[in-house]
């Protein structure tokens, strides 16, 4: 999952990057791109099961449109991994999860060359329990849910910002149809064309 997550990122960062610099002249170069990693976790998803897992290494790419000094859009794609693998008497189960985002930043500078930014957007989840519980079968889901996020950019050159981010992906469906929170955090980069 990881590995074919990987590929559509990079891929998808080679057509951008490639068509980019033409559309960013265009729009008078407030085009970017970002990469981010770090780790997701649902905690509730392991309430009750003696065996259990819910977090894992997830991996974010983005296309942002600033707007302004303080305000951007951006569209991504997050991979959060297998958020969730239970194994005891009544639950042998395994979810993996991913979605595509939209959403609009707000950026408050600090100094010269750090900010703090403010996210807010919509989620698509798409989630693939595969397994049983108490015998039955567990069922994929697909839903659209709100999430935020909060961080710190710090510029290292004309073209290249640091950033750090911590983000809250609301009411995602666990293998039983419970909601939980996926909590996450963010290192990455984004480069400005």
């Amino acid at each position: 999952m990881i590995k074919n997550t990987i590929k559509r990122s990079l891929l998808c960062a080679a057509i951008v990057s490639t068509m980019g610099v033409n559309v960013a002249h265009a729009f008078g170069e407030k085009i970017y791109v970002g990469l981010d990693a770090g780790k997701a976790e649902a905690k509730k998803y392991c309430n009750n099961i003696a065996n259990c897992d819910s977090s894992d290494a997830s991996l974010r790419g983005e296309v942002g449109f600033q707007l302004n000094p303080n305000f951007a859009a951006e569209l991504g794609y997050t991979s959060f991994g297998t958020l969730f693998k239970g194994e005891d008497n009544n639950v042998n189960a395994k979810q993996e999860a991913n979605a595509w985002t939209v959403s609009a930043l707000g950026a408050f500078p600090i100094a010269e060359r750090f900010s703090l930014f403010g996210r807010l957007g919509m989620v698509k989840y798409d989630v693939t329990n595969t397994g049983v519980i108490q015998g039955v079968a567990v069922k994929n889901d697909n839903t659209i849910k709100p999430y935020f996020g909060l961080g710190g950019n710090f510029d290292l050159t004309e073209n290249w910002t640091a950033r750090a981010e911590y983000q809250i992906y609301t009411d995602i469906s666990g293998v039983d149809g419970s909601k939980d929170n996926v909590n996450a955090w963010y290192l990455g980069g984004v480069y400005k064309f």
